[in-house]
């Protein structure tokens, strides 16, 4: 019988002085942010809400792109500059529409951190043939950074 990673059972600390008792405000301690950009997919719900508030602390202006806009405007209703904008990884065009809108308003991206994803769903397919784990997850994140001019053969080598 293999192991498995139950628990974190076969993790290795990586010497950073942080572990998994450590909180969002420890690791971002000391880093002013302020003046630079983020995009965080998922940046509405869950750790990506808590990475969210962790780097509008820090001084960044955040955008939080997402498919259910109402749920984002809830959740991240009284923090300051924060943006919303509509994107649904599960469609391309979508991607495509947030990227150029982005790009377009000629500011600068600092951090981009590609949060998004779905667990515990069917093997289900979508509109582009692929299933709906893999989309978020995978075709997302690539179609995001590929839209920033990254060459397919760096994105091809991260695997």
């Amino acid at each position: 019988m293999g192991q498995n990673n139950y628990q974190g059972a076969l993790q290795k600390p990586i010497g950073s002085g942080f572990n998994a008792a450590s909180t969002t405000t420890e690791v971002i301690k000391g880093i002013d942010l302020t003046g630079k950009i983020a995009i965080i997919t998922g940046g509405y719900a869950g750790i990506g809400l808590e990475t969210t508030k962790t780097l509008l602390a820090a001084g960044a202006t955040v955008i939080v792109p997402a498919r259910d806009i109402n749920k984002a405007k809830k959740n991240l209703a009284g923090l300051e500059s924060v943006e919303m904008a509509s994107m649904d990884l599960m469609n391309p065009a979508s991607i495509d529409t947030f990227i150029e809108k982005f790009l377009a308003s000629g500011r600068p991206l600092h951090l981009l951190i590609n949060n998004a994803g779905i667990m515990w769903v069917p093997l289900l397919g979508i509109a582009v043939g692929m299933n709906r784990n893999y989309q978020p997850i995978i075709w997302g994140i690539f179609n995001s950074l590929q839209g920033y001019g990254l060459p397919s053969k760096w994105l091809m080598a991260q695997g």
